[in-house]
């Protein structure tokens, strides 16, 4: 822990649309979220509307390939199974 006051047992299961390897925004959400490795843990994403550009970048952070989506439409109806695949939280 860096920054945290305590490791909560359960990360929070997060979701991430955009914020691929040509966002701006994007690696400042994921280093908020993940700066000390306690709250959250990205798990899925639409990154990139370019499909390899999106597994490329996914798989280099760790994400699940079977977790990457082509676009929002589909990370938005996995998302609503999100009960039962316990992911929690997406950022945009």
């Amino acid at each position: 822990m860096l920054i945290g006051e305590k490791k909560i047992e359960r990360p929070l299961r997060w979701g991430m649309i955009g914020g691929g390897r040509t966002a701006n925004v994007g690696p400042k959400h994921r280093r908020g979220s993940l700066y000390d490795n306690t709250a959250f843990k990205l798990v899925c994403g639409a990154f990139d509307v370019d499909p390899e550009r999106n597994v490329d970048f996914g798989t280099n952070l760790g994400v699940d390939k079977d977790r990457l989506y082509p676009d929002y439409k589909t990370n938005d109806r996995r998302r609503s199974q999100a009960r039962r695949r316990q992911i929690y939280t997406t950022s945009l």
